[in-house]
């Protein structure tokens, strides 16, 4: 027996050195292939393909992009900060003649899609084409491709054009069947995010407040794509919604196309624009071209830019997956301690999350606004948690669709005594010296001393977000409650509101750091600095731990089902989210 757990042990430990050996392998070939920014070789007449298929995230790994070109895929990601760059680099660069975007099942954020709009408008002024073609065009792939000299379609190809819809996964009927019964308390009549928990169906209040901002959303959309194809905006909005270009030839007849093309057909268009006479003609890679030409500017004095996406929780853990205060407070410490460092933009893509967490990054940021300016960039999302953490800043940015507001609380508390008795036959003992001991049970409900206890917790961590936003909007605790109660807003209703300064993307709130610090010349220091790919490897980072086991189409229901179970067993701390499983599309 001791022989054959011998072997056994050998054999684990011989077949782990080799996966740590053939993952190190890999790490220093991707290493190799990223550390060299020798520009890519291009010809004198060069069209840049422009891959957005995917979600556009503000930041990608690049190590993931070299990981995927190794096993030979094609479409490789890129964030937003890479396209921003990419697009200005190229509006110079006399070997470039134009861009060919393949926004095919674009499925980032909506505020992504506007600024990604802009840029592309922008460098139409440097005279060079950018065009468009895609199979399939989502609505929001679609308002990005608009911004485009002319924009085709594959002859059977569709465009989703047929207006937005918000679609809120309510859970009360799943917990009634398992067995579970949720207690919620919150501060904010307008608060959704605990109505999947408690009823079947949303709330009058809910209802209008989704339906006000997805209007807002849709009619930000309609405007630019009517603006950028000189088209009516109200025919525009209309087309949409009543699903007019249900084909690709009445996508053409709609004004939404400029014509119906095959793949081939469009790069000799694009062959054409660019004078280019070689026959076998192919576009280059704007990805692989962004990386190698990313101006990060120069001099010693720098800006951070520092990115904080995803759900916000407490402890440390990987910025690329979320946002851990412990984590995120080390990469801002930096930045106060760093005398080079001039100013902070701080760049969020954030529903919100713990309420202890938000208030520890938010102490961090005040300390850095007394010595050097703070700028905020928000992305698709910066609510709740996500708006605390933000609103001690000199000045904030929003995209006029950003999704921002949800100032508002709430804890919640199961209780699965059904589940467990009834179901599975589980019981508890408990042995207490105090009534309060044994607070959160999980086999029996709440008495009324402990739900004053936790309405009076939630009511007190409100009150603390009201008047944080009060002082760092430099309003009164009276204006902030009349446009609090969890209530969520587009950007364009927070500038109105003044819960944000100005409407604009990251190179906008760059641009505003660099004359609020005086700024000449300046270069950006991005953070936090992205793991290797045999780092994530020996961390166990949870994004490739879910994206090895959990399927494609189960991954959005894994995640919903996971926050379902964070949120009931961490009721106490407080809540600062918007109704986080809501989809628009």
């Amino acid at each position: 027996m001791s022989f054959l757990k011998t072997m056994l042990a050998t054999m684990v430990g011989f077949f782990l050195s080799i996966s740590v050996v053939v993952a190190f392998f890999f790490a220093i070939v991707i290493a190799s292939v990223i550390g060299s920014k020798e520009r890519p070789k291009i010809s004198n007449k060069t069209v840049l393909e422009l891959n957005l298929g995917f979600e556009v995230l503000d930041r990608v790994n690049e190590e993931d992009g070299a990981l995927l070109a190794l096993l030979g895929e094609e479409k490789i990601p890129i964030g937003l900060d890479k396209i921003l760059w990419g697009f200005d680099k190229a509006a110079t660069d006399d070997h470039v003649k134009g861009v060919l975007l393949r926004p095919d099942l674009y499925s980032g954020g909506f505020a992504t899609a506007k600024e990604i709009h802009d840029k592309i408008l922008e460098f139409r002024k440097s005279g060079k084409f950018v065009y468009s073609y895609g199979d399939f065009y989502t609505e929001k792939g679609y308002f990005i491709a608009s911004a485009c000299d002319s924009v085709f379609l594959n002859p059977k190809g569709m465009a989703e054009l047929n207006g937005l819809a918000a679609n809120v996964v309510m859970y009360k009927g799943m917990l009634d069947k398992m067995g579970v019964k949720v207690e919620v308390f919150k501060a904010g009549t307008h608060k959704g995010a605990v109505e999947p928990f408690i009823m079947e169906q949303l709330s009058d209040n809910n209802r209008t407040q989704i339906k006000n901002y997805v209007t807002g959303i849709f009619n930000t959309m309609a405007t630019g794509i009517a603006k950028a194809r000189k088209l009516d905006k109200s025919k525009v909005r209309s087309n949409m919604n009543e699903f007019k270009a249900q084909n690709a030839q009445l996508a053409v007849d709609y004004g939404f196309m400029d014509g119906l093309k095959y793949e081939d057909e469009m790069l000799e268009i694009c062959k054409r624009a660019s004078n280019i006479k070689k026959k076998n003609f192919k576009t280059s890679s704007f990805q692989k071209y962004s990386s190698a030409n990313q101006d990060l500017g120069s001099g010693s004095n720098q800006i951070a830019v520092v990115f904080a996406e995803g759900e916000i929780g407490m402890g440390e853990g990987d910025l690329e997956t979320g946002i851990y205060c412990a984590s995120l407070v080390k990469e801002l410490k930096k930045v106060r301690l760093n005398d080079n460092i001039k100013a902070l933009v701080l760049r969020v893509n954030s529903p919100g999350g713990s309420s202890n967490a938000s208030d520890i990054i938010s102490r961090e940021i005040n300390l850095i606004r007394k010595i050097k300016p703070v700028i905020v960039s928000f992305g698709n999302v910066a609510a709740s948690g996500g708006y605390y953490i933000s609103c001690l800043a000199d000045s904030i940015f929003a995209q006029p669709n950003t999704i921002t507001g949800s100032i508002g609380v709430f804890a919640m508390m199961a209780n699965t005594r059904d589940l467990y008795k009834e179901k599975l036959g589980l019981g508890y003992e408990t042995i207490e010296t105090g009534e309060y001991a044994s607070f959160g049970r999980p086999d029996r409900g709440l008495n009324e001393k402990q739900r004053i206890f936790l309405q009076n917790t939630v009511d007190m961590i409100y009150d603390d977000f009201v008047g944080i936003v009060a002082r760092g909007r430099g309003m009164k605790v009276s204006e902030i409650k009349k446009i609090a109660e969890g209530q969520v807003y587009t950007g364009t209703k927070a500038l109105e509101l003044g819960l944000v300064d100005g409407l604009g993307g990251l190179q906008d709130a760059i641009k505003a750091a660099s004359f609020k610090a005086d700024l000449k010349e300046y270069r950006l220091l991005m953070m936090p600095r992205m793991k290797s790919v045999f780092g994530r490897f020996l961390g166990g980072s949870k994004q490739i731990k879910i994206n090895a086991v959990v399927p494609t189409y189960f991954k959005s229901t894994y995640k919903e089902l996971n926050k379902v179970q964070r949120l009931i067993k961490n009721p106490v701390q407080g809540m600062m989210m918007m109704p986080y499983s809501l989809e628009i599309n």
